[in-house]
């Protein structure tokens, strides 16, 4: 299952965020943007981020994933497209010399805190 070791990284990053902003007191909320060649289960991620987050301020947040669609761009004629499947060469010209410009992402978008007073 590599939801658990893209969870890990996940959870680095956010702890790391509230080491920086003593004030946040807990999350309640963390978007991520996960592309659709990370081939992630949704279900699993967020039943490995429950997991990973017990004991820490981000236990109990909501992890809302949204699936960014695989897109390609063709380095011989221009043309830019989102593959249905993963054949990797130009419809508009038949060149193999494509490049995925999205579809491998894994970002933080948004993460909402509570904060305190401190």
């Amino acid at each position: 299952m590599h939801e658990m070791s893209l969870v890990e990284a996940l959870m680095e990053a956010l702890l790391e965020a509230f080491e920086k902003h003593p004030n946040w007191l807990r999350a309640r909320r963390v978007e991520l943007h996960v592309g659709r060649l990370r081939q992630v289960v949704p279900e699993a991620m967020i039943f490995c981020f429950d997991v990973a987050s017990r004991g820490t301020p981000l236990e109990g947040a909501c992890l809302d994933l949204v699936e960014i669609p695989l897109e390609a761009f063709c380095e011989a004629c221009g043309h830019r497209w989102g593959p249905e499947d993963l054949v990797f060469f130009c419809p508009a010209c038949g060149s193999v010399d494509v490049e995925t410009v999205a579809g491998m992402d894994l970002d933080i978008a948004s993460m909402e805190v509570e904060e305190g007073d401190g």
